[in-house]
């Protein structure tokens, strides 16, 4: 690995002109070519020229989660980012729906595995594939996953004290421009970033020189980073407030959301993580729920035995309350008893996708629309009533 100290802006410059006059000449369905691109066009801008006319749309490669500017991807280790990665990836390949709408038009996507060997991403297609039902042909010059466990990749470090990047960039630009992928998935940062992760200007320099990798090359490219947060307790950021800060977009994985209160009676499921949109600089925030089922993390409306489809919760928790009864429970609405009927339902495991906090929620919605109600369901032993939860 070799590295030495220059001038990130006029390197990049010079790269760009080269890069658009070598593929200014490709003119097949796969490239994009700018007619009116011009090497040494001046980079103020001039207003005269945008008189009356409208700007561009903003572009998503995924609706208001992923676009064209660099985005983070950040949680704990060994939770699944690189599965959801990966999963994210092919669905981005194929055109497909995943945790949120099917892109718009499927992308070719490089994804560098520095931590995972060949049979890891091998073994992973069997859960995705399966979730997407597509085969391992249709990812054939779609998705691109250099596996690079044990091998050097730092592509930015530090020489003689200036941040500066190494020989690995080059070769990453030249996968991204044989391969035209308009998407890069960096796993993860540790691993690509030798720099001083707590220091804005390594950590600006390095996103911004990533993000550069895409001009004249492909249109709408999009660089996407994972990394690990720290490991305070509930912590949702890495290093530097610049990670934060120099990617558009932040998406972060967890148990929990970092800024939700735990739910007293909500007991943990090792299986539901939540995928939150923290950081949305054009759009707004939002996060989805997901549960492992099959070996892979999907959106927790499509598993469990009761697939919600165009049903409501509650329609599905009274469907569940008709199974608590054929195996003998009178479930209750009091929280204080072991038959609470949110608690019921995930010991029986009959709303897997659901916390007792949905569950509860849905029961109470229920009652107040009197579906549910409060009445006498028996006697206890020493005669007196005992009352539960009844259909009406």
């Amino acid at each position: 690995m070799s590295a030495e100290p220059s001038d990130f802006g006029a390197r990049w410059a010079d790269e760009l002109r080269h890069a658009q006059r070598d593929e200014g000449a490709r003119r097949d369905d796969d490239s994009w070519v700018d007619s009116d691109n011009n090497p040494d066009r001046p980079t103020v801008i001039e207003w005269s020229l945008l008189e009356g006319r409208d700007p561009p749309p903003r572009f998503w490669h995924l609706a208001e989660w992923l676009g064209d500017a660099p985005a983070g991807f950040f949680g704990a280790g060994g939770k699944g980012k690189s599965l959801i990665a990966q999963a994210t990836a092919t669905a981005l390949a194929v055109g497909l729906e995943y945790f949120t709408a099917a892109p718009a038009t499927p992308v070719r996507v490089l994804y560098w595995s520095c931590e995972d060997d060949h049979d890891e991403i091998w073994r992973r297609p069997t859960a995705i594939n399966w979730h997407f039902r597509i085969s391992m042909s249709d990812l054939a010059g779609k998705l691109y996953v250099d596996v690079r466990l044990g091998i050097e990749n730092t592509v930015f470090t530090t020489a003689y004290g200036k941040p500066c990047f190494t020989e690995l960039r080059k070769e990453l630009a030249e996968q991204i421009g044989d391969y035209r992928t308009s998407i890069v998935i960096l796993d993860n940062i540790a691993q690509v970033f030798g720099g001083n992760a707590s220091d804005p200007h390594h950590v600006t320099e390095f996103v911004n020189g990533i993000q550069a990798l895409g001009a004249g090359k492909v249109q709408h490219f999009a660089p996407l980073f994972l990394g690990h947060v720290a490991r305070a307790q509930g912590s949702e950021f890495m290093g530097s407030a610049a990670w934060e800060n120099a990617c558009r977009m932040r998406w972060y994985m967890g148990e929990t959301l970092p800024d939700q209160a735990p739910y007293a009676d909500d007991e943990r499921d090792p299986d539901v993580i939540y995928l939150a949109k923290r950081k949305a600089n054009y759009s707004n925030k939002d996060f989805t729920k997901l549960t492992f089922r099959n070996g892979l993390f999907v959106p927790a409306g499509m598993v469990g035995e009761f697939d919600p489809g165009s049903e409501g919760l509650e329609q599905i928790v009274l469907r569940a309350f008709d199974k608590v009864i054929e195996v003998g429970i009178h479930p209750t609405d009091g929280r204080t008893s072991p038959d609470y009927l949110p608690k019921v339902l995930k010991r029986l495991n009959l709303c897997p996708s659901f916390t007792v906090r949905d569950l509860a929620g849905a029961m109470s919605r229920l009652m107040g629309q009197g579906r549910l109600r409060r009445a006498q369901v028996g006697h206890y032993g020493n005669r007196a009533p005992r009352f539960g939860l009844v259909k009406v």
